[in-house]
């Protein structure tokens, strides 16, 4: 009995994880249609280094709330398989790692993969995006 159960919530999560993806295929659809200030360069070096360190980032108002923040950490760690590793109350950021990483720096998961690994380095309109030390990206203004 306990074996169906878990088959049906990876079910479960393969439909949603579904949907996230169409959303963000719409999103970045449009997004390509307008453009940013900032175009991104190079490549992935494929070393894990963006999956040992994922950063969420929440309003201020989520963040103080114990009981939102409580749901959030668990709907991603089951989602997305991450695992918490500390809440940055000064930044407003709950900073987790993924269970998928491989020891040779690949993503065990890579079809399923979530929209924040998808979309790294994750280029919005307005900030310059972050990139982490190492990184195979570059970020230039675009013309």
């Amino acid at each position: 009995m306990n074996c169906g159960i878990e088959a049906g919530l990876q079910i479960v999560k393969r439909i949603i994880i579904f949907f996230v993806l169409l959303d963000n295929f719409l999103t970045n659809t449009f997004k390509n249609l307008f453009g940013t200030k900032w175009k991104i360069v190079g490549k992935c070096n494929q070393c894990g280094t963006c999956c040992k360190r994922i950063l969420m980032v929440m309003t201020p108002a989520q963040i103080r709330s114990p009981l939102f923040t409580g749901l959030s950490i668990r709907w991603i760690s089951w989602l997305f398989d991450f695992i918490l590793l500390d809440i940055d109350h000064e930044r407003n950021y709950l900073a987790f790692t993924c269970s998928h990483l491989t020891p040779e720096g690949k993503c065990g998961n890579y079809f399923w993969r979530p929209n924040v690994c998808r979309n790294f380095p994750l280029v919005e309109y307005f900030e310059k995006p972050v990139l982490l030390d190492g990184c195979g990206y570059e970020i230039n203004r675009s013309e």
